[in-house]
């Protein structure tokens, strides 16, 4: 492991910077709390305290989240866990102390209960809870149910665990650990193991055959059933699924006969894929019963084995990426194809923890659809990432209308080219972190030579003052121009100096040296001197030069002239034909012609003037490789090595392709005998597994007596193997005496996945007022609309506590008509029936006489329109909040989510370090803030000095000014007119909510994260540190989390109005993490670099493909840094960013008005890119999208339900009447609107009727396919496969006249 590296700054005041940062937030948070506190205690919510509690780790976030429990009985303390699991987790692993914790914590249970039954549930949960870091809601909602069952042979007991959809979010280790947790605590307890019927074998195995949902493996029959026999515990759920079994309904310890999600899940994603660190534990712990899993994790490693035996050097393209290609969502490049992105190793300010770096002018040339927090589905080495900008990597290199060839680098030069750009040749350098590769346990791919690799290792061999004089006097320089000592890692003064110091020196020089502008003479001395390779831009991609070309190319190159310091190639016009290229290669080369093919397969920057090419920079290496140097034999040099090369290559070929014959011959006689034996047996009527047994044993007869010669074969396989990987490079390190590395080894394809996102959160139907109103108030519920009358809703009935009168409400609204006004009492439930079940009753409601309430309690002088009501309430208890909170909502227009808060979503996208000026937040408030010194440890006196943020503080987008301003006028009027307070936020503009705290909440968590805002950024993504993100159990690769102010989250967050269904606890602040400890949250983010300079070490193994574990201790990653300060702070970056708003403001997938016109810029940017086949592109979206879309649509339209225009009720079947029959309120309101009655004269709405889906709808991508269809070529299949879908959505939406017809038409 490397030793920590730390930053320039001091470490001691790193750490005291830290404390008073977590003071200051701490403070703030209790103030906040304080009047939270005061708010709640007033009795106007459900609860008369904050129901969002504190927590400052892991231990004490698991026993706040898993509080009802912990507790032996509804009236009784928790059991006492926190302190035992904070030393567990202080000196073992996280898994080990989720397993020794959940062990003791059934014991405590059981010993206090007896219940064998609830001492398990507690165990597991605390289990599950400690491995997902008590953030997600698996532990509450992944869990339906711990059974106790019996076997069905011998009747004894055994543990069940009904496992449900939520415990998706778990993960597949989680999954896995909560079936070996159950195991262990029902030994513990001295439950028996689960012994399966035949028919709960079955039944999992046709589940697995019916289920249509996405899983990352499909085990097969025999897995599962192997896994289903042998596994200890019952891996049992709920039913979740649409689609039932048909063979095995009505199975014992089954409930049910809908297909189990959960069961599947654990299954497939958990003990088959997560198999090998299941054996970690179940091997050191030594437990039995789980041989299964040694085979499980065993699996393919035979496979892996004989694959390895020849390691092939050229990286095999992943295409998994290219598999649903959306319309209107370009592809960027195809996999590992010229033109795609080049990789550069390295993190800037914004990227890490799955967050990519591209070139600012990369996103606009890629038809502006990349913005900041734009996904892109990636070819390696994760799925996906989000788009951030990055300075000092390259931009794209585009041939313009003038058959000019440039790069593009900055903005000047993008503004003046953008519309003369004809291809895209080259996407330019994304930028990925070795951290990423250690996340995703890929293998490291190589690394170009770049100015990065050049300068580390120049750096390292600069480590005498001799040398480094001798460096000056090479580039002219003198070394008061350069960081002062020695760019080397060591002392360079008497007794030695800080590390602190010597790593602020590294830096500085490499920086310097990346920096420089030097001469092609002056390179050529530092590669003699000090042994580096050719850096950029004089290292030319000589791997995408085919070695067939230079033949043709060098006779051009003899012919050259150099004029005023350019080089001119002569164009010939004589169509060339050359042997050993392959149809893509062949077509460029038709289209551009020789020399300008050649050039721009080198990535030389050029024009055309006459009959020449102009070279103006970087040209003296293909002058002198190309004869026009101080060695002028080097023209026949280069040829004939060349043309010995091709015939080598040929050769090799030929000898592959006989091989390839010979193996294919062997294999058709293999298959034939192996046909002949299966068909004998099949026709014994033997079994599937027997059948193919035999066949397999019928074709191993047929021995494989290998090729004539294994070491020819083995040459030639390495000799194709180099070509692909080197073409002219190879050649080239024969004629130079230089040493040259490849400039571009690995290009990673791309597309685009989802679009940026910055916007508020609203409910499916947007609601200001969490108050249920039934069927009335139109489509939108609006309360403005119900007129007069009673309503009739399903309510709890509460009995207040003062004048004992029932009401529905948490506060009593009853006049007792002395002229006191309103009882004003606190209400409780009066019937807590003990089920599950919701409580709500039947109320008819008077809903006049309560807005006209709230109205004078608000002090209004009229209500809002249009206030939002509900249809109804999900909850268990079925009370609604106060209507006052309602109405102001509607004042401010503000949104209201299901648990009563108000969000704004936005997509993760990381930042370490930022300028004050970048987020419009003045320096002079950063000081306030805690910010007193920048990254160097200087002292802040200016905007453009570079900051490193605190872990818990987040940068919004401009986009939530709006919602959160409305939000904080809000919640001071919910202060001032319902609580009887002052003031808290008194929003004039958006700088006055700088410094303020928020929750951070995550999608599939029930824990939010307390962050601290201190400014604003034009990105529509949300800006903070890698911990924060991690912390939610989130990364950035595309993922979006909610803001939410704390006091709103405080004042009206509230358990009793969370949905009472499956997943209900999803998306809520069930508890609030206030301090972030590294070692206690999503070990992802401990993968995060933080290096400010790679070694040279680390470039030159890439070159070997090593797994990332192997180079770790080259590396400075967070993990390094656990157990102090560094692990928060002092973080290094080797890239500078370009300005957190740089690049588009918005993806033009969203600014484009129609499908359309996106598709149309989707194909043109296509048409461009030399990476991307317009024609595969075309045919993919037709078929992963517009055939699914349509299809889809189709069933819909087929199953779709009735939907009333005036209610917005929804049928399944059409009523007789033709028109709706929901019960409305009997008022003066329906009444005008011509509403009907029934023999009992109650109300029904008797609105129109309309479809839900409409015929449009059905056929919205028929005419764009067809048209894409006809301009692009689409092949034969695809278009008859349209056509059929066409003649299907014809055949259902048109009228078809019916036809009568005889038994004459059919013969």
């Amino acid at each position: 492991m490397t030793d920590t590296i730390y930053p320039p700054k001091d470490f001691e005041y790193l750490s005291s910077e830290y404390e008073s940062y977590l003071e200051m937030m701490e403070s703030e948070t209790d103030r906040v709390y304080e009047i939270a506190k005061t708010a709640r205690s007033k009795g106007l919510d459900f609860k008369t305290e904050v129901e969002i509690p504190r927590a400052k780790d892991l231990a004490s976030r698991t026993v706040r989240l898993l509080d009802t429990y912990l507790r032996p009985d509804q009236d009784s303390s928790p059991i006492q866990i926190e302190d035992r699991l904070r030393d567990l987790l202080d000196t073992i692993d996280r898994e080990s102390a989720s397993i020794t914790i959940a062990r003791e914590s059934a014991k405590m249970m059981h010993e206090l209960t007896g219940d064998l039954q609830k001492s398990m549930d507690t165990g597991l949960r605390v289990g599950l809870a400690v491995l997902t870091e008590a953030v997600l809601v698996a532990p509450l909602e992944g869990i339906g149910e711990v059974r106790i069952l019996s076997n069905h042979g011998d009747g004894s007991s055994f543990l069940s665990i009904d496992f449900c959809g939520p415990i998706r979010a778990a993960g597949g280790t989680a999954q896995a650990m909560g079936v070996l947790i159950g195991d262990i605590i029902r030994r513990e307890l001295g439950i028996d193991r689960y012994r399966p019927s035949e028919g709960e074998v079955e039944r999992v195995k046709e589940e697995f055959g019916l289920y249509r949902g996405g899983l990352q493996y499909k085990p097969p029959p025999e897995e599962v059933d192997m896994i289903v026999r042998a596994c200890p515990v019952m891996v049992n759920g709920e039913g979740t699924e649409r689609i039932e079994v048909a063979g095995y309904r009505e199975v014992p310890n089954i409930q049910g006969s809908r297909i189990r999600q959960g069961v599947l899940l654990v299954i497939a994603e958990g003990l088959c894929l997560k198999a090998p660190k299941i054996k970690k534990h179940t091997d050191r712990l030594g437990v039995e019963g789980w041989d299964f899993i040694d085979k499980l994790a065993s699996k393919g490693k035979e496979n892996q084995k004989a694959e390895s035996e020849f390691d092939y050097r050229q990286l095999k393209p992943d295409e998994r990426y290219m598999d649903d290609i959306i319309a209107g969502r370009p592809v960027f490049g195809e996999p590992s194809k010229p033109g795609a992105f080049r990789l550069r190793y390295g993190r800037s300010r914004t990227t890490g923890l799955a967050a990519a770096g591209l070139n600012p002018i990369t996103m606009h040339a890629l038809g502006g659809f990349l913005s900041v927090g734009t996904q892109m589905k990636i070819e390696r080495p994760g799925k996906a990432c989000a788009v951030t900008p990055t300075s000092g990597i390259d931009g794209p290199m585009v041939l313009l209308e003038d058959k000019s060839f440039v790069k593009i680098q900055t903005q000047e030069q993008w503004s003046q080219l953008k519309d003369r750009i004809a291809v895209i040749w080259d996407a330019g350098e994304i930028l990925i972190g070795y951290g990423e590769f250690l996340e995703n346990n890929k293998s490291l791919v190589p690394s170009g030579y770049n100015k990065d690799w050049w300068a580390s290792e120049l750096a390292s061999k600069i480590d005498m003052p001799s040398k480094l004089e001798r460096f000056l006097s090479i580039i002219d320089q003198d070394s008061s121009d350069f960081p002062r000592g020695l760019p080397f890692n060591g002392a360079v003064m008497r007794g030695g100096e800080q590390k602190r110091d010597r790593e602020r020196r590294k830096r500085e020089w490499n920086r310097k040296l990346k920096q420089l502008d030097l001469s092609w003479e002056q390179v050529k001395s530092i590669s003699r001197d000090f042994g580096t390779a050719i850096p950029p831009p004089w290292n030319l991609w000589w791997s995408d030069l085919p070695v067939a070309l230079i033949p043709a190319f060098a006779e051009t190159v003899k012919h050259s002239t150099v004029t005023n310091e350019n080089l001119l190639i002569p164009i010939s016009r004589e169509t060339v034909k050359i042997q050993g290229l392959n149809s893509h290669q062949e077509i460029l080369l038709e289209k551009y012609g020789l020399e300008r093919f050649a050039l721009m397969s080198l990535g030389v920057e050029h024009r055309i003037e006459g009959n020449d090419l102009v070279v103006e920079t970087c040209w003296e290496p293909i002058a002198e490789i190309f004869s026009k140097g101080e060695n002028q034999q080097n023209e026949v040099d280069i040829i004939q090595i060349s043309m010995d090369r091709i015939q080598q290559l040929d050769s090799a070929k030929l000898l592959v392709e006989e091989e390839e014959k010979r193996v294919g011959e062997l294999e058709t006689l293999k298959t034939q005998k192996r046909i002949r034996a299966e068909t004998e047996a099949r026709q014994r009527n033997l079994g599937v597994e027997e059948t193919e047994a035999i066949g397999n044993a019928a074709a191993s007869e047929i021995l494989d007596p290998g090729p004539p010669n294994q070491s020819e074969l083995n040459q030639a396989l390495i000799t194709l193997d180099d070509d692909l990987v080197e073409n002219s490079l190879w050649v080239v390190r024969k004629i130079s005496s230089f040493r040259w590395e490849d400039s571009i080894p690995t290009r990673i394809g791309a597309r685009m996945g989802r679009p940026e996102k910055a916007q508020r959160r609203e409910m499916k139907q947007f609601t200001h007022a969490l108050y249920p109103i039934g069927n009335n108030g139109g489509p939108q519920r609006l309360l403005d609309e119900i007129g007069k009358g009673a309503l009739s809703v399903d309510v709890s009935i509460r009995r207040c506590t003062v004048c004992g009168r029932d009401t529905h409400e948490i506060q009593c609204r009853h006049d007792h008509g002395d002229g006191a006004g309103p009882c004003n009492g606190r209400t409780e439930v009066r019937r807590r029936r003990d089920t599950e079940r919701r409580l709500g009753e039947k109320r008819n409601i008077q809903f006049t006489n309560l807005l006209e309430s709230a109205r004078k309690k608000l002090n209004l002088n009229s209500l809002p329109k249009p206030i939002k009501a509900t249809r109804q309430l999900e909850s268990r208890l079925q009370t609604p909040e106060p209507l006052e909170k309602g109405i102001l909502r509607a004042l401010h227009d503000v949104s209201v989510n299901k648990d009563g808060t108000s969000r704004f979503d936005m997509i993760d996208v990381p930042v370490t370090h930022f300028r004050p000026s970048e987020i419009g937040t003045p320096w002079q408030k950063m000081v306030q803030l805690g910010y007193k010194l920048d990254m160097d440890g200087n002292k802040l006196v200016s905007d453009e000095q570079i900051l490193e943020i605190f872990p818990q503080d987040i940068i919004l987008s401009s986009n939530a000014e709006s919602h959160l301003s409305r939000t904080c006028r809000f919640v001071d009027d919910e202060l001032t007119k319902i609580y009887g307070m002052d003031k808290f936020y008194n929003y004039q503009s958006k700088g006055d909510l700088v410094g303020h705290l928020g929750i951070g909440l995550a999608p599939h968590t029930s824990g939010g994260v307390l962050c601290r805002i201190i400014g604003w950024s034009d990105a529509s993504a949300g800006y903070a540190h890698p911990l924060f993100h991690a912390a939610k159990r989130r990364n950035c690769d595309g993922d979006e989390d909610c803001v939410m102010l704390l006091l709103e989250g405080l004042l009206n967050f509230s358990k009793d109005i969370l949905p009472s269904n499956r997943g209900g606890q999803m998306d809520a602040p069930l508890v609030l993490t206030t301090r972030l400890l590294p070692s206690q949250i999503d070990k992802e983010a401990l993968n995060v670099d933080c290096s400010w300079v790679y070694p040279p070490e680390f470039y030159a193994a890439t070159l070997t493909q090593p797994h990332p574990s192997e180079v770790k201790h080259m590396l400075d990653i967070v993990e390094n840094r656990i157990g102090g300060t560094g692990d928060v702070r002092g973080y290094g970056w080797t890239h500078d960013s370009a300005g957190l708003s740089s690049g588009p403001s918005n993806s033009q997938y969203k600014l484009l008005p129609s499908m359309e016109k996106k598709m149309d810029a989707q194909l043109s940017l296509a048409s461009k890119l030399r990476a991307v086949s317009v024609e595969r592109v075309a045919k993919q979206v037709i078929e992963s999208h517009f055939l699914r879309d349509i299809r889809g649509n189709l069933v819909a339209f087929t199953r779709q339900k009735i939907r009333c225009t005036k209610c917005n009720a929804s049928y399944r079947r059409i009523p007789l009447g033709g028109s709706c029959i929901a019960k409305v309120a009997k008022n003066d309101l329906y009444q005008r609107l011509g509403s009907v009655t029934d023999s009992d004269n109650r109300l029904f709405c008797g609105g129109n009727l309309t479809l839900t889906v409409s015929p449009g709808a059905v056929t919205k991508y028929i005419g764009v396919t067809n048209r894409v269809m006809d301009k692009y070529g689409i092949d034969l299949y695809t278009r008859q496969r349209v056509e059929w879908m066409q003649d299907s959505v014809d055949s259902l939406l048109n009228n078809d006249k019916v036809t009568v017809m005889t038994l004459s038409d059919f013969i």
